[in-house]
């Protein structure tokens, strides 16, 4: 696989023109259901693409039911069932979990081998000059409440949040840790008020500064930019309770550095909660929730974490 650079979209047309052939964007809008997008005129060929991702469960769903990670999956299945004999793939690690991100790059690997061209972009690798984050303490007591909560989506029979209670009372920082499509940002979504539950009950001592995953893909070189501002924006309020969902993707790992140690002075006197698939969030988080198809699988320190789960534990000590 070849790295392009993102911040510069010469580099992306010079390999395009090289290979001599269409490569297939993945920033083009999606909706529909997943079984649509992705099997094409081809059933065969559609079914292979969905096993090779391992993305059967998510057939039945629309497309804006997905998490951001499941539909980066959905994405690049899209623009497999085409058959490109070149892909530039702009982020494709951008939201998924440690074991999808691994299996992702062993299939792209796998088809370079069948001489599909492929090129990819990955912001974390860039260099440059890393932005100052200032941290203003917050004001004021940040509590949250949530109470047997319980949500599925619209015509979905499977429930996204199942039976939750978490509490928080005070400062402090919170990772929320799961698998793509696991209810860790449906659980934000609810704690934000975005949308109501089924059942149960949540109460916040303050209205939540709440940050959604950043969405936007190709090289758009204004998009990591307002991503940063966005942080800068939090680290400065003066609110107490905020909800972050995966703050630290499509950030270099100097931006990242700098936001994680601003991150944590934050949580001297804010209650932040994190959804992430990002190590060092949990390494530096006061609490870890784990969550599992919907429900709360652990909850507790970071160390206790460690004891117990298998896969984080193994790589943990290989890192």
């Amino acid at each position: 696989m070849h790295w392009l650079s993102s911040e510069d979209t010469r580099d992306v047309e010079e390999w395009m023109a090289s290979v001599g052939a269409k490569a297939v964007r993945l920033d083009e809008p999606l909706a529909g259901r997943v079984a649509s997008l992705v099997i094409g005129d081809d059933a065969l060929q559609g079914s292979e693409v969905v096993a090779l991702l391992q993305i059967d469960h998510l057939m039945n769903k629309r497309f804006d039911e997905c998490s951001s990670g499941e539909r980066q999956l959905v994405r690049i299945a899209h623009a497999l069932t085409n058959r490109p004999q070149a892909l530039v793939l702009f982020e494709p690690f951008r939201h998924l979990d440690r074991y999808r991100r691994e299996h992702l790059t062993m299939l792209l690997e796998r088809l370079a081998k069948l001489n599909v061209k492929i090129a990819y972009t990955e912001r974390a690798r860039e260099t440059g000059t890393p932005p100052s984050f200032s941290v203003i303490s917050s004001r004021g007591e940040g509590t949250i409440d949530v109470r047997d909560v319980s949500y599925r989506h619209p015509l979905q029979p499977v429930y996204a949040v199942e039976h939750v209670t978490f509490a928080s009372d005070g400062p402090g920082l919170t990772a929320f840790i799961g698998s793509n499509g696991s209810g860790k940002s449906t659980l934000l979504e609810l704690m934000a008020k975005s949308v109501r539950p089924l059942q149960g009950k949540l109460k916040l001592s303050s209205r939540p500064v709440y940050l959604p995953p950043e969405e936007e893909y190709g090289p758009f070189p204004e998009a990591p930019k307002r991503r940063v501002e966005q942080l800068k924006a939090v680290l400065v309020s003066e609110a107490p309770l905020f909800l972050l969902d995966e703050p630290t993707v499509g950030l270099t790992d100097q931006e990242r550095a700098g936001f994680l140690n601003a991150l944590v002075e934050k949580s001297r006197t804010a209650c932040l909660i994190c959804a992430t698939h990002d190590a060092a969030i949990l390494a530096a988080a006061d609490r870890i929730v784990a969550l599992s198809n919907g429900r709360v699988v652990f909850d507790g320190t970071y160390e206790l974490f460690l004891e117990r789960s298998m896969v984080w534990s193994l790589s943990s000590s290989l890192s």
